[in-house]
């Protein structure tokens, strides 16, 4: 077959055609989802991401020898994201959405369903990105659910001493 300046056109003209079929399916996927059963806000895969997250950066063992998904902080983000303001809300469950796809192209799965190991060594490659906006994001995402490891009765034990002002839920 040879390649005419029509079928380089034509190839031109498609690319942006399917990124924009791509994106709008990708944005049908994830806008304005509903909670799961005994949620607030968060969808049971947004739930599940911030729990594989959590597990991921603060895994079992260690004092206290409590995993950051032991800690439930998924549930304690989705009581969080009711003290935002919707546009916030809205926005930080994209960013969840967006974060546990993106190893579907480096290990063909979400975030959430990969094994704790490779977990652990995606979240440190995502934190040493040199992508600045991605290392932003990420790391922000690990700060919010950090505020409710520290206030969590079993982390409060360890360092609540250290804090005479009282720490605590």
């Amino acid at each position: 077959m040879k390649l005419t300046r029509r079928h380089v056109l034509a190839a031109m003209a498609a690319v942006p055609v399917a990124g924009a079929v791509g994106s709008g399916t990708l944005a049908l996927r994830w806008y304005n989802r509903s909670p799961a059963d005994g949620r607030i806000l968060l969808s049971s895969d947004e739930y599940d991401f911030i729990q594989a997250l959590a597990e991921a950066w603060m895994p079992p063992g260690g004092v206290p020898a409590l995993s950051g998904a032991d800690a439930d902080l998924g549930a304690w983000f989705d009581e969080l994201l009711t003290h935002m303001a919707p546009n916030q809300q809205t926005l930080l469950k994209l960013l969840i959405q967006i974060l546990d796809d993106v190893p579907l192209v480096s290990d063909a799965s979400t975030f959430r369903g990969l094994d704790l190991p490779r977990r652990v060594e995606l979240l440190s490659e995502w934190l040493d990105s040199s992508n600045s906006l991605f290392r932003g994001g990420v790391s922000g995402v690990i700060v919010l659910i950090g505020m409710g490891w520290t206030t969590h009765p079993d982390v409060v034990a360890v360092i609540g001493p250290r804090f005479r002002c009282g720490w605590s839920r």
